[in-house]
């Protein structure tokens, strides 16, 4: 094995390290925003939203973090500083020796700008209540998991037998998927996840609220009574935003399971076809389930495994 192939299988043994690293990263930090935002509490939905709603009013926390949320907060952070080092050396092992591997050296470098842009998002905005900062986190995340997931994908020498069509639809699904991924937690920072149950009720609702567009701003910090039900129906335009959001996704990925299959990425097309799947089922549960945390948590993995999926298939 001549060092270019060695530095390479080196390369894709680190970059599945820090896959991981960012699998870890992104559940145990979805974990701690969806316990703080209420996910799980009692009584439920009264208690939905209450660490916000206090903070608001200038009072303190109804409690204090549970312990859970106190490990996964440490854990997050320990995991957060081995996984800068493990894109720093990824990024010197492209670009330091000779010969450089300057296609994944950028990748790498892209990666580094993205830990180090999330470091300071978390120091420069503690205690911020707008939705905007759970959305930089949630998209910088699973974007690095996606780009350390492609790193560590086997090198192919020709893409030429593979479809143009394939690839391009991909990349266009992938771009579509992170938009989502965007109202997701644009709909769960806004607590709009209980704002209507059915997607006519979603309809009506919004309707019947003239249509608050602004409900969409991702700096706009969430307010609402907590003794009305259903709660914050004021922002079911959100949620209606994001399963038309749903709707075109799954326009986008069933052509492309299709045209996997006759371009024999069969593990691909499959893997793409059942993730969808489950992504539709966990999403109807948990709405209907009242928001249960297990379900959320879920449906937050599966969005950063169709984002692998769709990137190895670019």
């Amino acid at each position: 094995m001549d060092l270019p192939q060695h530095r390479r299988a080196g390369l894709r043994q680190l970059a599945l390290w820090c896959a991981a690293l960012m699998l870890a990263i992104t559940s145990l930090s979805a974990f701690i925003r969806l316990s703080q935002a209420g996910l799980g509490c009692a009584p439920w939905p009264q208690c939905f939203g209450s660490v916000l709603r206090a903070a608001q009013d200038g009072a303190a926390a109804p409690v204090g973090e549970s312990t859970p949320v106190v490990v996964a907060r440490l854990a997050h952070r320990l995991t957060a500083t081995v996984a800068l080092v493990g894109v720093a050396t990824m990024a010197a092992l492209c670009l330091l020796p000779r010969p450089r591997m300057w296609r994944a050296g950028l990748l790498a470098l892209l990666l580094v700008a993205l830990a180090l842009g999330l470091a300071v998002l978390g120091i420069r905005t503690s205690g911020a209540r707008v939705p905007i900062v759970a959305i930089g986190n949630l998209l910088g995340g699973m974007s690095m998991f996606a780009i350390c997931w492609r790193l560590a994908a086997p090198h192919e020498s020709s893409t030429q037998n593979r479809r143009r069509s394939v690839r391009v639809l991909a990349a266009v699904a992938s771009v579509v998927l992170l938009g989502q991924i965007g109202l997701g937690a644009l709909t769960s920072a806004s607590y709009a996840g209980q704002s209507c149950l059915a997607a006519l009720d979603c309809l009506h609702a919004a309707d019947a609220a003239h249509w608050p567009w602004a409900m969409l701003d991702p700096w706009r910090e969430p307010v609402w009574d907590a003794s009305i039900v259903p709660v914050n129906a004021a922002a079911a335009v959100t949620q209606l935003v994001h399963r038309v959001g749903a709707i075109v996704l799954v326009l986008l990925l069933v052509p492309l399971v299709i045209l996997a299959m006759r371009d024999r990425r069969r593990g691909g097309a499959w893997t793409l076809l059942v993730l969808l799947a489950l992504q539709l089922v966990v999403g109807v549960l948990m709405v209907g389930a009242g928001l249960a945390l297990p379900l959320a948590l879920a449906h937050n993995l599966i969005a950063l495994l169709l984002l692998a999926t769709l990137v190895r298939l670019i």
